[in-house]
């Protein structure tokens, strides 16, 4: 009894020893790709090996200078795990006899060579070693003449030329790891240190189209011993901060995908450009006006690693080909300066986006030098810093796969007019259902947004008159909506010239824009403030205009001025975004539905406001809720009105003023 007492006792304080000794951190070891593809792995080898007149490698016999060698063009694929190398050959041949070579001979072909790539951990070059070769005919058919004799000469010597070649990997490898640095803050600095001290290359892979080099690093991780407490509201700095960074990462955005601005883009491709852009920005409002949003850092990184999985298909495709395309003089052989800033990019996201998975290891937070950083391996512009704009940028709506905006007519104005003061002026619609955030919200954006924007001395303005006729009150209901009705009808028509849709949707589209004005302003683009005219502004002072046209959604790819003082462009842009999203999401995801009577056409009116206000995401999300029979508010209130223009109940447009 007493033994197996005691030896129940030192079992309890061997067991309490372990439960109670502080958590150490252990390790794991993460892996993110370096990829090469082949035509810039040619472009390598030919910069490094092909250093002979014309881009060749050029061996002779030192005891025969009639026998000679010629190696040029080479390609590379990848074939069981080895680089299949292919280049073309000219082998001459011939007796030297008294100075003269005698019995000449030339042949041409290709030399086939299987080589095994491997890299130095020390330095990162890489370096290709033969393991088998065969000379072709020019049928690329194994050769059978006599040649075989004279390449026995030559076969060791060009070998081993070949073996010798050497690239020097760590170009890129240099730009990351300051990135990775600038990624998360000085507190975390001695565990990313140690992390990019163990930064060495590991396996090779020789895939069919691309050449894949495996990074490794040790990266000491915390365990969680606890969940992490709520995320609480955003302190008014804080929300500068948000924004700020925010707004950093939408230029990056952009910048990133004018990179691909000169490539032969598939319409799919284009498509899903628009929609990572769009479901990031919709992403950025909603979250901001949430009650408890994330860390700016911790919203960007999910928005970064989000849009990074879905476009670095299409980025590595095109950018990876453009490397091996960007010579100088397009004849050197030396590779682009930015080739390998391309690459650094790949892998530098790879990395964030690896480290991104593995949880809460370091306080990962890509600050605007982070960015900037990225930026600057994309471009060839060193000095390239990040500008957030409102200015339309047509080519990123070509980009984008998408028509020519509306057009614009018009004229200046003398802005110091809006300067006058008008009388009597109509109370603004009361808020319905703003939270305490929300008008903490509404109170900062107003603060962090320039004054009531009369735009700059070279900006759009209508005549003061052209406005004032535009203001609607409590006794002008009825003709204000007649006449805005026929700018909204002559709007829709010619938005269906220009970007038709099946005729059987024709008369739904329209209803779906009339209730949209209704729904957003009861048909208002101007109204009186502090007894001057403005345009009409949503409560965070972000959408503008009848429409509602978000600035911070649609900026690059519409006109904002126009759009916040131009009544006829304002309509055009929202009803041009209207028919995007019936076209390109829409219609083509109402074919997936099972069932063909998940959406009716009352249903499609409401699934473009669903997108409207949440875009390309709200589809999915508005079909759900319907089929549940769970609908928003924002479902309910669009629903309303659009009920109301299907049976003609205008004068309820009077309970708005």
């Amino acid at each position: 009894m007493k033994n197996g007492f005691s030896l129940f006792t030192i079992m309890i304080l061997m067991l309490g020893s372990v439960l109670l000794a502080p958590k150490s951190a252990c390790g794991e070891t993460i892996t993110f790709p370096m990829q090469l593809d082949y035509p810039f792995l040619k472009t390598l080898v030919t910069h490094t090996a092909f250093t002979d007149p014309g881009q060749t490698m050029i061996i002779s016999d030192p005891a025969n200078d009639c026998q000679r060698i010629s190696l040029s063009n080479p390609s590379f694929a990848g074939e069981n795990n080895l680089l299949r190398v292919e280049v073309a050959v000219h082998l001459k041949g011939g007796a030297l006899m008294g100075g003269n070579c005698l019995f000449p001979m030339e042949w041409d072909g290709y030399l086939l060579v299987h080589m095994k790539p491997s890299i130095n951990p020390d330095n990162w070059q890489l370096s290709l070693n033969p393991v088998k070769s065969v000379l072709l005919d020019r049928n690329h058919r194994p050769d059978t003449s006599l040649v075989g004799n004279l390449w026995n000469l030559f076969k060791a010597p060009v070998l081993a030329r070949m073996g010798n070649i050497r690239i020097e990997v760590n170009e890129s490898i240099a730009q990351v790891k300051p990135f990775l640095l600038c990624a998360v803050p000085e507190t975390d600095h001695p565990r990313v240190i140690a992390m990019l001290e163990s930064l060495r290359p590991g396996e090779i892979v020789a895939d069919p189209e691309v050449l894949k080099i495996q990074a490794l690093m040790d990266v000491e991780t915390i365990p969680s011993v606890s969940m992490p407490p709520a995320p609480a509201a955003l302190t008014p700095d804080e929300i500068d901060a948000f924004i700020e960074i925010c707004e950093t990462w939408d230029s990056f955005l952009v910048q990133t995908l004018m990179s691909l601005a000169d490539m032969p883009l598939t319409a799919d491709e284009r498509e899903t450009l628009l929609t990572v852009l769009l479901d990031t920005r919709y992403r950025f409002v909603a979250e901001l006006e949430a009650e408890a949003p994330a860390s700016s850092g911790d919203f960007v990184r999910e928005q970064f690693v989000d849009a990074w999985e879905r476009l670095s298909p299409t980025l590595k495709k095109y950018l990876a080909r453009d490397m091996s395309n960007s010579l100088p003089n397009h004849v050197s052989g030396q590779p682009s300066s930015n080739s390998w800033g391309f690459l650094a990019f790949f892998a530098a996201s790879d990395a964030l986006a690896t480290l991104y998975k593995l949880g809460p290891v370091f306080n990962i937070e890509i600050s605007e030098n982070g960015f900037i950083r990225l930026a600057r391996m994309l471009s060839e512009n060193k000095t390239k810093s990040l500008q957030y704009s409102h200015l339309l940028d047509p080519d990123l709506r070509k980009l984008l796969g998408m028509a020519p905006p509306p057009e614009i007519t018009g004229h200046d104005f003398n802005e110091e007019l809006l300067e006058q003061e008008i009388m009597d002026p109509e109370p603004e619609i009361a808020p319905t259902s703003m939270n305490t955030r929300q008008l903490i919200m509404a109170g900062l954006y107003n603060a962090l947004t320039p004054g009531k924007c009369w735009a700059g001395k070279s900006g759009f303005h209508p005549t003061l008159k052209e406005m004032r006729a535009w203001l609607v009150t409590r006794d002008n209901v009825e003709s204000h909506l007649n006449k805005t009705k026929a700018l909204l009808k002559a709007a829709t028509l010619e938005n269906l010239k220009k970007n038709s849709i099946p005729e059987k949707y024709h008369q739904v589209f329209q209803k779906a824009v009339y209730a949209t004005a209704w729904q957003e302003t009861c048909f208002r683009q101007f109204i009186v403030d502090k007894k001057k005219l403005t345009y009409i502004r949503s409560y965070n002072n972000t959408s503008v205009g009848m429409m509602q046209i978000h600035e911070r959604v649609w900026r690059g790819i519409y006109n904002i001025e126009r759009v916040r003082w131009d009544i006829a462009y304002n309509v055009a842009v929202g009803i041009d975004i209207l028919n995007l999203y019936l076209k390109k999401y829409a219609l083509p995801k109402m074919k997936l539905l099972k069932g063909k009577d998940v959406l009716d056409a009352d249903g499609v009116a409401c699934s473009l406001y669903a997108m409207y206000n949440a875009g390309p995401g709200g589809f999915s999300k508005y079909v759900k809720r319907r089929s549940t029979g769970k609908p928003s508010k924002i479902d309910n209130h669009f629903r309303e009105k659009y009920t109301w223009v299907k049976t003609g109940q205008w004068e309820r447009l009077g309970d708005c003023y």
